[in-house]
């Protein structure tokens, strides 16, 4: 009976496929939601279906674009904007480069800012009373709003684009490996030590390890905006980078380009992300499951 109707179920998405390529919008749409509705059905597993998202968000894009329920002008298809990334992959590639260099080069310095700033407040008291709101106000401070400022003071050239990563990044990682100094066990410190254990021993087998969770746990949330921050020194002024492409595109109405650089910062964003998340799991299994 389950064999016959998976058959059915099978063989209804198969229709509800084609007649998304129907003529009319209403029955392409109305059967799109049929299809996702059988394949939520069919699919159980809950990273298939997640993996599937983007596609059928993508594909019901295609669909509204196809039956032009919105102008192209508005917003151009899925299969525009894969053209106009393919024939213009000359102009885009360097201007990525560029914007991958500053947001790595960025970001690994605000990893370091951040972490050592760490370290500072938590071994010194009165630095962390002095420098802890300072941070606040820079986190509070819209990277957008604060972005001109630091192209004024310091040119148009690479070291601005960096520093404004920087501040765009470094208040998590600093937050978090403030967190993990803290919450190291006590007991087991003491432990150590009643062994008279060295502090350098101290430090690599029981403050390091439960630090570095919270590190990478920063560096998980704070990657998104790496790329971000450099798109928008990028915006507010620079001679090449995706940031100049996308402004340069909607300066000149070519929507289609301004949808192909956002989804290729988008997609580079997600990667960056993903590869901090994947990080910390496997961290976090290394470590038998601790959090």
């Amino acid at each position: 009976m389950k064999k016959l109707r998976k058959i059915v179920e099978l063989a209804l998405l198969g229709c509800f496929f084609i007649l998304t390529f129907s003529k009319s919008s209403v029955i392409s749409i109305v059967s799109f939601f049929l299809l996702v509705l059988i394949l939520v059905q069919l699919v159980k597993n809950s990273k298939i279906l997640k993996s599937l998202s983007f596609l059928l968000f993508l594909y019901l894009w295609q669909i509204v674009s196809s039956h032009k329920l919105v102008p192209s002008y508005i917003l151009p298809s899925p299969v525009q904007i894969v053209h106009i990334i393919s024939t213009q992959s000359n102009i885009i590639l360097p201007n990525l480069v560029a914007t991958l260099e500053v947001t790595f080069i960025g970001f690994f310095l605000s990893i370091l800012f951040g972490v050592l700033l760490a370290l500072l407040m938590h071994v010194a008291k009165p630095i962390e009373d002095l420098i802890y709101p300072i941070a606040v106000i820079t986190q509070s401070t819209p990277t957008i709003a604060i972005a001109p400022l630091i192209i004024l003071w310091l040119g148009f050239g690479t070291l601005p684009k960096i520093v404004v990563v920087i501040w765009a990044t470094f208040f998590p990682i600093t937050v978090n490996t403030l967190l993990g100094l803290r919450t190291v066990d006590p007991d087991m410190v003491d432990v150590l030590k009643a062994i008279s254990a060295k502090k350098s021993d101290i430090f690599r087998y029981v403050i390091f390890p439960h630090t570095l969770t919270y590190i990478i746990t920063g560096i998980e949330i704070s990657s998104p905006y790496a790329i971000l921050g450099t798109l928008t020194a990028e915006w507010m002024g620079t001679t090449i980078g995706m940031g100049l492409y996308i402004r340069r595109s909607f300066s000149s109405f070519q929507l289609d380009q301004v949808f192909a650089g956002t989804i290729i910062i988008i997609l580079f964003s997600l990667l960056m992300w993903g590869s901090a998340t994947m990080l910390r799991q496997k961290f976090t299994r290394y470590l038998g499951g601790e959090k």
